[in-house]
């Protein structure tokens, strides 16, 4: 079993030394998560801890083509936001990858199952508007493919037309995975420089099950699993249960609180949720390198200008 710098090493050497301790199942599956943890690192715990992106005050072609004097800004302001989703989406997981390890370490098991429910949350709520936005650009690449291909003036300008009008429906399923809340958030900022749309929030239910159609993960069940943990159910009071033992014929000695260090708690942990972080993070990757994929795809489509955020 590989021992990857990035996950607490002394879970990973308990693991090593004590296996059959394990459920093979849950074994399995840690193992899968210690093979991603190095490229899980690459793409959330290694990137700068800032990025600076060019983030637009207008969508309005007009004054986007006025400012920047493109000839068809619409591919730029999508740029633009689909940047802004992959860094966003990118931080949010960095943020939440660093502080579950970091109570990995400390052996703060109910707090790290807290964090990775919100993980699972995350990538499910993000990838239901990306797997969106990257089916219907692919169809408008292939617009306009066809539309350099045919000698038909009228089918030529047919193709553009509904490539224009499919880079504007992208840019609504963007800038809905963007903006999109359960509050009015005008009550509460002051800066009014980015615009809000006033629509209901994507549920994570329905962001679940679509994704594990996509995915054929189960993902319904591990984030149900996730919530036990989570909320003040027994399973979440079973996370701060350091060990048990027989006290009296009639009664036990339970000791609880922080188990930095206790293998007994880390093998309960991972026995329950290894397979759901696994999950996570193997989804994580996909939508980051499909993330970047799209967006360099992007950067082509608009070659005077360039990528000219500082990643």
């Amino acid at each position: 079993m590989s021992d990857p710098s990035i996950f607490p090493a002394w879970i990973t050497e308990a693991v090593n030394k004590d296996a059959d301790q394990i459920n093979p199942k849950s074994r399995e599956f840690f193992e899968k998560l210690l093979e991603l943890a190095p490229h899980f690192d690459q793409a959330f715990l290694s990137i700068p801890a800032t990025s600076t992106l060019g983030v637009l005050k207008s969508h309005d072609p007009k004054e986007v083509q006025r400012h920047f004097g493109f000839a068809g800004p619409q591919e730029f302001i999508l740029f633009t936001e689909i940047e802004l989703f992959h860094f966003q989406a990118t931080y949010q997981l960095r943020e939440l990858a660093i502080s579950l390890l970091n109570n990995l370490e400390e052996g703060r098991f109910y707090v790290a199952a807290i964090i990775s429910r919100s993980m699972l949350e995350v990538v499910c709520i993000n990838y239901y508007s990306f797997r969106r936005a990257d089916k219907q650009f692919r169809q408008c690449l292939e617009m306009i493919r066809n539309a350099a291909k045919t000698k038909s003036k009228t089918e030529r300008s047919r193709l553009v037309t509904r490539y224009r009008q499919g880079i504007y429906e992208i840019y609504s399923t963007v800038f809905y995975g963007n903006t999109a809340s359960s509050i009015n958030w005008s009550n509460f900022m002051q800066d009014r420089s980015r615009p809000l749309i006033k629509a209901n929030n994507i549920h994570v239910n329905e962001a679940i099950r679509d994704l594990e159609k996509q995915s054929g993960f189960p993902l319904g069940n591990a984030y149900n699993l996730l919530s036990e943990f989570v909320h003040p159910n027994a399973g979440s009071k079973m996370l701060i249960v350091n060990t048990r033992k027989s006290l009296y014929p009639l009664m036990d000695s339970l000791i609880i609180g922080e188990n930095k260090g206790n293998h007994e708690a880390a093998f309960f942990y991972i026995d329950h949720l290894s397979e759901s972080m696994f999950y996570a993070w193997t989804l994580a990757l996909g939508m980051f390198h499909r993330g970047q994929e799209l967006i360099a795809v992007l950067d082509n489509l608009i070659p005077e200008w360039g990528s000219r955020s500082v990643h």
